[in-house]
């Protein structure tokens, strides 16, 4: 059945208008050829008034179908079309069948199979069989071929043709159903994909980081507002996504050719954090912090990269700044208190001091010791960057370096009655700085009893092989969270928690020794760490392949 008319838009009336139409004109065209035939045979026709009657319904049939408005009637009464054509080309046959206008009736029937599904399907050939037979009775004798043709061989092809208009026009439909689903299907995702596409680009445009995308072939496809701002700065070209000259992190060293960020990026490699300098020394200058990986597609192969940056010049500043306040304050704090220590031990060695009073000048000469190391400490820190450590190697025995330590810490654990333990397995000595060795074992030895439970333990162990030395100090102390591993060696990092107790500190120790016994060519780590306690390890080679002057 076909939709009521509210249901069919108007593009489907005129569709199915025009349809009607050209099946109908179709049929006329055969028909009109036929005619012409016809005449050729001049009074040969047996019926010419059934003849001619047949031609004007078809003609008729064919006015009306391109003039009555059927998307207003609806498709059910486009039937009366076809059923008038079966009508009229029978009387044809009938009026003359040496002209085979049966053949004719496949117009008709492969308009019922293809509009109507199965009920037109089954209609057309029926109504035409039914009609050719009633049509054979009224032809005066008629012969034995006429009636095998009527109706057998006509019915037959009729009935073939029907059939085969009918499912080729099921898979048609269903087909089409299906590729309207596709259609649908691509066109939501078309959508999708273009309110995707809007998003990503007021989202790249709203963040204040940088960002660059390229393809396999190296042209951009991405280059956000903020990072194409910071090119227009240093008058970088539209067409290009980098600057002509960038520096490395110290910020007057270029870059190596092959080795600058965007060169690096194009092949494929993936970098994390790399400071890059935009601008002339000297002028106005901009620290980028840049992040590059590449892109991949489903199989894994390179499609491209994309390259992320942030501004990093105020906290670049901000550090050179702290540092160059530490480095002041630091010396000018450090003459002061090597004086004072000198006066407080000058007292010490005198004898008119009572007990009480040379209790009270040992407190005082604790205390300025104490805050005289932080301040070394402080002024190395700020010094580092600019001129490294100034080392001694000679050899050194790491067993007694780990006693002597021990030895001056034992007074601050027996008050908290945490025991001190050393063990020395294998030669002990490596070719290294003795001074900043010790100073290393004894800062994580002070960290070990500091950090301790009263009544705890900690342990020394020193372990050499053929190749290196390793010095593992474990206490029962705390423990440390992994993200407290993670930051252990960052300057100035305290936990949270060590900041709320009574434990003081400046954060600053295994940073500074991170960085002697990177200078050494060795390591240092955090071997396990639990609530029960932590395990540290020092690593160091037993001689330097090059040694720093």
């Amino acid at each position: 059945m076909s939709l009521p008319l509210t249901a069919v838009s108007p593009s489907s009336r005129l569709r199915l208008e025009r349809s009607v139409f050209l099946w109908q004109l179709l049929l006329a065209g055969a028909v009109l050829l036929l005619v012409c035939i016809a005449l050729s045979m001049a009074g040969d026709i047996s019926r010419p008034e059934l003849f001619f009657l047949g031609v004007s319904v078809i003609f008729a049939a064919t006015a009306g179908a391109g003039v009555v408005p059927w998307g207003r009637l609806g498709k059910n009464w486009t039937m009366i079309i076809p059923i008038i054509d079966i009508l009229a080309v029978v009387a044809l046959r009938v009026a003359e069948p040496m002209l085979g206008a049966g053949l004719f009736l496949i117009f008709p029937v492969l308009w019922l199979a293809t509009y109507f599904g199965l009920f037109g399907a089954i209609t057309g050939p029926v109504l035409s069989t039914a009609a050719l037979t009633a049509g054979l009775l009224v032809i005066d004798n008629p012969t034995a071929g006429t009636w095998i043709i009527g109706v057998l061989i006509i019915p037959v092809v009729l009935v073939f043709v029907s059939t085969a208009t009918y499912v080729g026009t099921r898979k048609t439909q269903a087909q089409r159903v299906l590729l309207r689903q596709q259609a649908e299907l691509l066109e939501s995702a078309f959508g999708r994909a273009r309110q995707d596409e809007r998003t990503l680009d007021q989202v790249m445009n709203t963040v204040t980081f940088g960002v660059v995308a390229l393809n396999r072939f190296g042209r951009p496809t991405i280059i956000n507002s903020a990072y194409r701002r910071w090119l227009d700065e240093f008058g970088t070209p539209a067409s290009a996504y980098f600057p002509a000259v960038d520096y490395q992190e110290d910020g007057v060293t270029p870059f190596e050719p092959g080795q600058r960020p965007h060169e690096r990026m194009l092949r494929g490699e993936s970098f994390d954090n790399l400071i890059v300098w935009y601008g002339e020394p000297g002028q106005k200058r901009l620290a980028l912090g840049m992040t590059s990986r590449a892109l991949t597609n489903a199989e894994g192969q390179r499609e491209g990269a994309v390259l992320v940056s942030r501004d990093l010049t105020s906290e670049i500043d901000a550090i050179r700044s702290r540092d160059d306040l530490v480095a002041s304050v630091s010396h000018e704090l450090r003459t002061p208190l090597t004086s004072i220590l000198g006066y407080l031990e000058l007292t010490l060695d005198g004898d008119a001091l009572t007990e009480t009073d040379r209790g009270y000048v040992d407190i005082a000469l604790a205390n300025a010791d104490r805050l005289l190391s932080i301040v070394s400490d402080l002024l190395l820190v700020s010094q580092e960057e600019r001129v490294g450590f100034l080392l001694n190697f000679a050899p050194t025995d790491l067993a007694v370096l780990a006693k002597q330590s021990i030895q001056s810490l034992k007074p601050v654990a027996d008050e908290r009655r945490i025991s001190l333990l050393l063990t020395s397995i294998g030669s002990p000595v490596v070719y290294a700085d003795e001074f900043r060795v010790r100073q290393v074992i004894d800062n994580l030895l002070s960290n070990a009893v500091k950090y301790n439970h009263s009544g705890g333990r900690v342990s020394v162990a020193v372990i050499g092989d053929d190749d290196e030395v390793e010095i593992f100090i474990s206490d029962t102390g705390r423990g440390m969270t992994p993200d407290e591993q993670s930051n252990l060696f960052q300057r100035f990092y305290r936990a949270e928690s060590v900041r709320n107790s009574s434990i003081h500190g400046t954060g600053l120790g295994l940073a500074i020794s991170q960085e002697i016994i990177r200078a050494h060519e060795g390591d240092i780590r955090v071997s396990a760490s639990s609530p029960s306690g932590t395990t540290m390890v020092i690593t160091l080679p037993r001689e330097q392949e090059e040694v720093d002057e």
